[in-house]
């Protein structure tokens, strides 16, 4: 045997089989059921508003609720999509609908029915169930996206975490939707939005760093 095909030997002695990569479409619908057992299990736990069954015949929740949930999907899909290197950055602009749901029906819903906070009124411990239900479902998404992310070495690492902190943006606010009751608005758009406006921008500056 030659010097050649000693080391060809021994270069592939070792070797294992690769498992070839889950679809991106089938890994998103994964995470994504996923995402929904989670509301589903935290609905039942905590219970759901109590106004639940009156809201789901109003726009102005049935809109937000949808958004958040698609916005949720769309991104999950977009983020599978786009950490591959031979993929088109027009999977960035799949979410664009259900965001503009989302946030275009909240702000409908708050704007056009206004309800002032009262003075002197006690809300704090309404604001710390809304963010706690957000940052709950929040920290379980995101133990099972990033590993899922990180199985591809991306060349687009920022985008794709830019894409799953929207993902988890949106099932954490269907899931606030569902479990807390309607605060004023003023409150009601601070929980909603605020929350997104600082993930998502900085899962673009350190997303480099994570995935």
């Amino acid at each position: 045997m030659s010097d050649t095909d000693a080391l060809i030997t021994q270069l592939t002695d070792r070797l294992e089989a690769v498992r070839p990569l889950t679809k991106p479409w089938l890994r998103a619908a994964m995470w994504s059921a996923f995402a929904t057992v989670i509301i589903a299990l935290l609905a039942s736990f905590f219970g759901t508003r109590a106004d639940i069954l009156h809201s789901l015949h109003e726009a102005k929740f049935v809109m937000p609720l949808a958004g958040s949930w698609l916005t949720g999907l769309t991104s999950a899909l977009a983020a599978f999509e786009i950490s591959l290197p031979d993929r088109s950055r027009r999977w960035l602009w799949l979410p664009l609908i259900p965001v503009l749901l989302w946030s275009s029906g909240f702000a409908y819903g708050c704007l056009a029915n206004w309800v002032a906070i009262p003075e002197g009124a006690p809300i704090a411990s309404g604001a710390m169930n809304c963010i706690g239900t957000i940052l709950l479902v929040s920290a379980a998404l995101v133990i099972v996206l990033l590993p899922m992310l990180r199985r591809v070495k991306t060349l687009r690492p920022g985008l794709t975490a830019w894409l799953g902190c929207l993902a988890i943006s949106g099932f954490a606010d269907t899931a606030h939707l569902l479990v807390d009751t309607e605060q004023a608005s003023l409150l009601a758009l601070t929980i909603n939005l605020v929350p997104t406006l600082i993930l998502v921008p900085l899962a673009g500056i350190f997303g480099r760093r994570v995935v």
